[in-house]
């Protein structure tokens, strides 16, 4: 019994010697270690579209130390500057000490972090070290850089609106595009001259297909219809900005007449019940107004009615019909010039 007894305080004191040494390794760590050093070419980027396949932006770090021999891995985290990494983007990269981004994929990556295009926005980007679940990850310094991002403008499957209004040249007519990629199209045309007549082509030349007219009903400067690919041409009865839809699943067509405008109550003078009329720009292809804001809201309409309007649904200057309504914060209020681009399949707007 003695002997027992004599092992179990035996087993305990060893027990209690390698907890010490767990305890000294533990501390001979914590005083050893040394935190990835995080250093980028440069701290102001202004993005562009021009450079979307360049590697713009080129990160590189010291290796992590842990005061012993440790294979650690390497995680990437950018975050929006003042959110404390509370929902970063990671990229996971094993024991690289480096990474490139393309000017395109870091514009997608600012945007998504809630950056505005064509302002300047923050982020903040650090590295974590790791090696077991055991062991605490280490962080590297946190580098703040500035990012103007550009808004991404997609090239949709299309339709050309060539016409005797633009010389009958597919290569530089408007486009109506599918968003979707389903054959329903949709774009906003200024046909201006001549007789008004045009076609609808698959891409920019004659060597494709041609959609021409069918039937059409003409309801005052509306007109509706069908379309085939044997038909004349097709028309609108007056000089105008058009909504222009062509579904090449049901041969059916129409274009609707558009004057734009401005109603909220941001913009002075309008209060939810006043529209402030915007003025089209043919040589910008833009509509354009020039008004007092206030903070507040407003949205883009047209014809003075609700039928067409338009938001900003995620707060990212491109525009979707029944969206959000744009907030107008302190820094916004003043005499602007608010601007409209309904490029096809790309609906944005700039306050300046």
């Amino acid at each position: 019994m003695k002997k027992i007894i004599q092992y179990l305080f035996l087993g305990l004191f060893l027990q209690s010697l390698v907890a010490c040494e767990n305890d000294e390794v533990k501390t001979y760590m914590s005083a050893q270690t040394q935190a990835p050093k995080l250093t980028s070419t440069q701290t102001n980027y202004v993005l562009s579209a021009n450079t979307a396949n360049d590697s713009t932006v080129s990160l590189t770090w010291a290796r992590s130390d842990y005061g012993f021999s440790a294979a650690a891995k390497y995680t990437l985290q950018i975050a929006k500057a003042g959110t404390n990494f509370a929902a970063p983007k990671e990229v996971s990269l094993g024991n690289a000490t480096s990474f490139k981004y393309t000017t395109a994929d870091f514009n997608q990556l600012a945007i998504l972090q809630g950056l505005k295009p064509s302002a300047v926005g923050q982020l903040e980007i650090r590295v974590k070290s790791s090696i077991s679940e055991s062991v605490a990850d280490l962080y590297s310094n946190t580098l703040t850089v500035s990012v103007t991002p550009y808004i991404v403008v997609i090239n949709y499957p299309s339709l050309w609106v060539v016409g005797d209004y633009q010389g009958w040249n597919p290569a530089t007519a408007p486009k109506i595009s599918s968003r979707n990629s389903n054959g329903i199209y949709e774009g906003y045309v200024w046909i201006s001259g001549g007789t008004r007549q045009f076609k609808l082509t698959s891409q920019p030349d004659w060597n494709g297909i041609a959609y021409g007219w069918a039937s059409s009903t003409t309801t005052g400067t509306d007109v509706s219809g069908t379309i085939n690919t044997s038909g004349g041409n097709l028309f609108v009865p007056a000089d105008g900005y058009f909504l222009i839809k062509a579904n090449t699943n049901t041969n059916t067509w129409s274009a609707t007449k558009t004057t734009w405008s401005i109603i909220g109550d941001a913009p002075e003078g309008s209060n939810w019940s006043n529209d402030i009329p915007m003025q089209f720009d043919a040589t910008k292809n833009v509509w354009k107004a020039t008004t007092k804001l206030n903070v507040g809201s407003l949205k883009f309409r047209a014809n003075s009615g609700w039928t067409i309007n338009l938001g900003d649904t995620g707060a990212d200057l491109s525009l979707e019909y029944d969206g959000t309504d744009i907030k107008i914060p302190a820094n916004l209020t003043g005499t602007r010039t608010i601007t409209l681009d309904l490029k096809a399949g790309n609906y944005t707007y700039t306050i300046e």
